[in-house]
Formats: structure tokens, C-alpha cells, sequence
């Protein structure tokens, strides 16, 4: 149902902004909301790269789902407002005719088959929230409105959530990269001769701790290469990272792999993609942690049978064991795992119960002995 734009339409926007930012709403709630407050309303959070001709849409309201895949694969390519949004300011909001003419417009591909055709939308109105030389990050709504005075309020309005948009994205993205540098485990691990290293767009290393730099020295399982990225020795641990660090849309599983190498015996090496807020990974990229265990400590399959000899674990149980000793966390096994999270929490409280530890650092030194 449409809401003429009004001053309680922005505060109760601006609430629901930071409420997504902070969890106690979702984006969706926000998008869905943004959508009343223009006939037939359909809203988006969109994402350009300005080198590809694909479009990210990670949140919508009021598309049909077929709009969205027709838009994504071919409509986005000809959107005649795309390219033009590098002239528009950040943080200020616009009507699509002040972009583009409306006579321009009428006479496209994409209105004619698709604003119109697929949406029976007119025009949009939206916001550049985030801009790089090559990335835009907008919000905006499509509309059937063709009043230029209701859509230039509408505009107005949008200049005026711009800027909660944007401290609501880089807390976002603080929040995640903070969360990532700052791994759980990552004292612990630097403590039983664990190298973890978080690489990020491009495989452009970010932090790395100790272990990690001394076993750059020595210049394996991995080398850093002059422009600081991670390339892995072995061939197939270097494409499984690839792909983990590759754009948003990638399966994100953990990558476990056993390498050898030549002077400095055997490493297992864990990737995991970390977990991230869509907006960081897009603007950011993702963050993976690629874990190196050096061979002194490759016993997991004699301690883990000893395990569940000794303590009675159950082959899930043993997963989970195994996993806490790479240094996931619950809710990477539980997506590793496909099982819930709350599932993880259970199976773990009986290792404890069972090891007569507990804490993971505990049931770490358990599995080192």
C-alpha cells in the first residue's frame, strides 16, 4: 500500500536502518517498508561493478523473481542509468529523469521490456550510498509514479537516509573486519604452532601471525609474492583458495587439504571463508583464513581414534573434534556439517562431557598430546 512520503515515513527508515545494522531487523524489513512510500513501490539494494556486466541484487521487495533474473542477466548490462551514476554525488537522491531524460528513456530497450514490460514501472528514484573507482553501491525504488514534484520529495527523502545508509555500511564493514583479524581461536592456535594467515581481495594478505611469518621465511607450505599476495606451492590448495576468495556468490565450504612438501615435510591446510555481511563482501571482498599445520602435529587420525578408543565419541562427535582443532568456529561446522548450529552446541557439551573438559582450548591440548 502506498504512503505519501511524510517526516514519520524518513524516522521510522531511519530506525529500521540501524535496526538491520545492528540485528534487530533485517534488510528486508527496510526495503519492504521503503517500498510504501511510492506507488507501486519495488525497492532494491544493488550493487555495479563497472568493469562487468553482471549486477549484484542482494535484497528486493516487490520484484517478481523472474524480473530479477532477466535484470541481472541482460537488463542491467543496457540499464541506460547504470553508466551515468558515476556523474551522480554520493549521498544525494535523485529521480531517474534527472539522470536521464525521460524522452531518452522511453525509447530504450530497458524501459521498453523491462522497467515497463516486466515491473509496469515508469521511473526510479534512489541513492549512491558507497562509490570506488569502479563499485557503486545504490538503493533505490522503482515506481509508477510519473508526478515530478511526489518524485522529487521522494528524492528529498532519500538524500536524507543517505547518510544513515552509509554509517550503517561501514559499521558493517568494521564490524566484520575486525571480527576476522580478531579470530577466536587465534591465540590459542599461535600457541600450538598453528600459522593462520587472512587473505582478502585478490589474495592480497591482510594479517598474519607469528608462525605464519616464520614459516614465510622458510618460504613454505607458501610464498608471498612482491605485490604481498598468497600463492600456495601446491597447485590444487592454490585453486581451492582461488575459488574461496573469489566474488560474492561463491559456495563458501571449509577446504581441508594434507601437502607435502619436499624439505619441510607435511602441512594440513584449512580454508575457510569467513563469514561477512553482503555488503562488506562486495565492497570489501571476502575475507579467508587459511590455517597451516605444520607436521609435528599431523596425528589427528591416531589422536582421534585414541579419542574415541578412550572416551567413546561418535564419529559426528569426532567431526567436531577435528573441527575445533582447525579452528572453525560452531557455525562454520555447522555449515560444513549441515547441521544447525544449535546441533554443534549439543554434540560439543557431550565431547566435553565424555573428555572431562571444558573449554576448546582444553579439548586442543587433549587432541596435541
Amino acid at each position: 500500500m502506498y504512503r505519501s512520503t511524510k517526516a514519520a515515513d524518513t524516522a521510522e527508515l531511519t530506525e529500521l536502518i540501524y535496526g538491520a545494522a545492528f540485528g534487530d531487523c533485517g534488510w528486508q524489513d527496510f526495503l519492504d517498508r521503503l517500498t510504501t512510500t511510492m506507488p507501486d513501490g519495488r525497492s532494491a539494494l544493488h550493487y555495479h561493478d563497472l568493469t562487468s556486466p553482471t549486477t549484484c541484487v542482494p535484497y528486493v521487495s516487490g520484484f517478481t523473481p523472474d524480473a530479477i533474473d532477466q535484470f541481472n542477466n541482460h537488463f542491467a548490462a543496457i540499464n541506460p542509468w547504470i553508466p551515468k551514476s558515476v556523474l551522480v554525488p554520493v549521498g544525494r537522491g535523485l529521480a531517474g529523469e534527472h539522470i536521464v531524460s525521460r524522452a531518452d528513456l522511453v525509447k530504450s530497450e530497458f524501459y521498453n521490456d523491462w522497467l515497463k514490460g516486466q515491473t509496469g514501472c515508469e521511473t526510479t528514484v534512489g541513492v549512491t550510498i558507497v562509490r570506488s573507482p569502479t563499485r557503486t553501491l545504490l538503493v533505490s525504488t522503482c515506481t509508477s509514479s510519473t508526478d515530478e514534484e511526489l518524485n522529487r520529495r521522494a528524492a528529498d527523502q532519500y538524500t536524507l537516509l543517505a547518510p544513515h545508509l552509509k554509517r550503517a555500511f561501514d559499521f558493517l564493514r568494521r564490524r566484520d573486519l575486525m571480527m576476522a583479524e580478531q579470530h577466536e581461536g587465534r591465540t590459542l592456535l599461535d600457541t600450538i604452532g598453528i600459522g593462520v594467515i587472512y587473505v582478502g581481495d585478490n589474495l592480497r594478505i591482510r594479517s598474519m601471525n607469528d608462525n605464519a611469518e616464520r614459516m614465510a621465511a622458510k618460504g613454505s607450505p607458501f610464498r608471498v609474492t612482491i605485490n604481498g599476495r598468497l600463492v600456495m606451492d601446491e597447485p590444487e590448495t592454490n585453486a581451492a583458495l582461488e575459488l574461496l576468495a573469489s566474488p560474492v556468490g561463491t559456495p563458501a565450504q571449509p577446504q581441508v587439504r594434507l601437502v607435502r612438501a619436499a624439505e619441510d615435510g607435511a602441512f594440513r591446510i584449512t580454508l575457510v571463508r569467513r563469514s561477512a555481511s553482503i555488503f562488506t563482501e562486495l565492497l570489501d571482498g571476502p575475507t579467508v583464513a587459511v590455517l597451516i599445520e605444520p607436521a609435528t602435529s599431523l596425528v589427528f587420525d591416531q589422536r582421534l581414534s585414541h579419542l574415541r578408543d578412550s572416551y567413546g565419541l561418535t564419529p559426528a562427535e569426532l567431526r567436531i573434534a577435528s573441527g575445533v582443532a582447525a579452528g572453525l568456529t560452531l557455525k562454520e561446522m555447522s555449515r560444513a556439517n549441515g547441521v544447525s548450529y544449535e546441533t554443534i552446541r549439543t554434540q560439543l557439551k557431550s565431547i566435553y562431557a565424555k573428555t572431562r573438559v571444558n573449554s576448546q582450548a582444553a579439548l586442543v591440548k587433549l587432541l596435541m598430546r
